[in-house]
């Protein structure tokens, strides 16, 4: 007569099964419950059906080779939050000792936060007994520097009587300089070059074209009339004639919803050419019915568009990153006369 079949118990899922031999010490139904089991009670140091967050009972899935360990997300969330301080509590950090009164203290860490002294009073008295111990060969001032009173107090470091003479000595060591690309006054200070007024009259003197005028020549009146009136003087004084721009088209399709940020880091990037050359960079929309052009002046960009209400402009062919260079005068005629008309859909009758 065969004998019955033993069924046991999982410790882990909790799932009945049937073990290999009629002599076993099996525990597990499978390997997945056996890791499951050990590495839950090797990390967490509690019973395994006990959530190590609140302490509650667990209920299992009953599903074979899961096992929860926490009674809810929130629970798990506060345990290893719990565990990452106290392994950040747990680390060793360097003592200091004071060299006033020789105490071991734990000084703070970061940048600028260390301390060389336990306290304020061991601070002060250490530094009052050093400054006894190695005085100081230089004798106080005895008269103000900018007015020549006597002082109230001879302190060491003091050289004026009041607040007044600070900044009246302050005030002496600025001077008036000019910007070297906008012309406007700028403050200085004795002993320091100072070119520029501001990080973008830098910028632009940086990278300012061959022959471009200056700031210095810039019209500026507070009046409206009288500015404008310069400016016309100034419009007929000047007889050269347009200066002649290179044109790059970039072939392949643009999004003409890329900012001027977009266009400047694609010529850079992508294309490997500088943005503040003085070139007309033009781009062209996928439908080919709208084309947007980028050009460095000097001192800003400009950017334009153009769309054609019932065409598309011609483009070379190529693939994208590749640049074309045309003339100025080609890209006029670009512009305004070589718009291709589309194709009519209507049948004739």
């Amino acid at each position: 007569m065969s004998e019955e079949k033993r069924i046991l118990q999982c410790l882990n899922c909790g799932q009945p099964f049937e073990p290999m031999c009629h002599i076993t010490r099996q525990k597990f139904c499978c390997d997945a419950c056996r890791h499951k089991y050990h590495n839950a009670k090797r990390h967490y140091d509690v019973p395994v059906d006990i959530c190590p967050g609140c302490g509650d009972i667990v209920e299992q899935s009953g599903e074979r080779g899961r096992r929860r360990r926490f009674c809810s997300d929130q629970c798990r969330v506060k345990y290893h939050a719990r565990k990452v301080m106290e392994r950040r509590q747990a680390r060793e950090q360097t003592k200091a000792i004071c060299p006033n009164c020789g105490k071991e203290f734990q000084a703070e860490w970061g940048t600028g936060k260390q301390r060389r002294f336990c306290s304020d009073p061991c601070r002060i008295e250490w530094w009052a007994a050093y400054h006894k111990a190695n005085p100081s060969i230089e004798e106080p001032a005895e008269t103000c520097a900018t007015c020549g009173a006597p002082l109230p107090g001879k302190q060491k470091g003091q050289k004026y009587c009041s607040r007044f003479c600070y900044l009246l000595a302050m005030d002496q060591t600025h001077v008036e300089g000019t910007c070297q690309w906008c012309g406007r006054p700028i403050a200085t200070t004795i002993g320091v070059e100072r070119t520029y007024c501001s990080r973008e009259c830098a910028a632009a003197g940086r990278y300012a074209l061959r022959g471009f005028h200056k700031g210095s020549h810039r019209i500026s009146a507070a009046d409206t009339q009288l500015w404008l009136e310069k400016l016309t003087q100034a419009a007929r004084a000047n007889k050269s004639g347009v200066r002649g721009k290179r044109v790059r088209l970039v072939c392949g399709t643009t999004s003409m919803y890329t900012g001027l940020d977009g266009l400047t880091a694609i010529i850079r990037y992508h294309l490997r050419c500088d943005p503040y050359d003085g070139s007309v960079y033009v781009f062209r929309d996928g439908t080919g019915s709208m084309l947007k052009y980028i050009e460095w002046d000097g001192q800003s960009f400009q950017q334009g568009k153009r769309r054609a209400q019932s065409g598309t402009y011609p483009w070379p062919k190529g693939e994208s990153g590749r640049v074309v260079e045309i003339s100025e005068k080609e890209f006029t005629y670009l512009l305004s006369r070589s718009i291709v008309p589309f194709k009519s859909h209507k049948k004739d009758i």
